[in-house]
């Protein structure tokens, strides 16, 4: 090449081209196109088809059915419900609006000798299969005290405990003796059972439950809060029928 002549301009030389090839015009190596072909080197977009969602939903699916059996499997065991039961022995008793104590109870063998008037004649006819007796005590809310009578008879079949019920609610058809009336010993400060005061009845299936209440202290005295008392004790009739002898 011949050198340039005094006052000749020399041609610049072209800068390389920030544009091309590994440069993204800001001066720095471009490595966009390096990353891209890493990304598709895998020979896939990279993108979750529908089938791969359908797969990992059906995937969580199975998981949750799977950890729902352990939890049924090994899950701890409700414990028992123990409301009333007497040092784990017999039957529970059911809730009651009253605490009873039970004083005195007995299991005759035959109901017709412990019963009166016509329901004794009937049961001379219909003899019952099982007969209990028993005296509870409880106190009120005001401190009075109370005690009720409670007769379990269970009779041959439902027909006849209706029957039973029946006639034992009606007036002058004699009654199953109570503990008192049949004069087992009791304190003599224990008023009597012999009015009928705060009776009730009940009867479900083949069992019938009869009661009767009376205030210490003032036997001769009768109001809604006796046949209340008497009500809630008849719910003690199932468990005494079944508690052993």
């Amino acid at each position: 090449m011949t050198p340039p002549t005094a006052g000749q301009r020399v041609p610049a030389v072209p800068a390389p081209s920030r544009g091309g090839p590994g440069h993204n015009g800001f001066g720095e190596v471009d490595r966009s196109g390096d990353e891209g072909s890493h990304l598709h080197s895998g020979g896939g977009s990279g993108r979750i088809t529908p089938l791969g969602w359908i797969g990992r939903g059906l995937v969580l699916c199975a998981i949750s059915v799977v950890s729902g059996l352990l939890w049924l499997v090994f899950q701890p065991s409700a414990p028992p419900d123990t409301t009333g039961a007497e040092d784990g022995q017999g039957p529970q008793r059911p809730r009651t609006a009253y605490e009873f104590t039970e004083y005195l109870s007995d299991e005759p063998t035959n109901c017709a000798d412990h019963s009166t008037g016509k329901i004794a004649r009937f049961f001379g006819e219909t003899p019952c299969e099982h007969l209990t007796r028993a005296l509870y005590t409880t106190q009120l809310n005001n401190g009075e005290k109370v005690l009720t009578s409670v007769v379990t008879v269970l009779m041959p079949d439902a027909e006849s405990a209706e029957s039973l019920e029946r006639m034992a609610t009606r007036n002058a058809t004699g009654n199953i003796e109570d503990l008192v009336t049949a004069g087992k010993e009791v304190p003599e400060r224990y008023p009597t059972l012999s009015h009928d005061y705060g009776y009730d009845s009940t009867h479900q299936g083949r069992l019938v439950v009869i009661g009767e209440s009376s205030y210490f202290g003032r036997s001769d005295s009768d109001d809604g809060r006796l046949k209340n008392v008497t009500t809630e004790a008849l719910k003690l009739g199932r468990g005494q029928d079944e508690q052993p002898g």
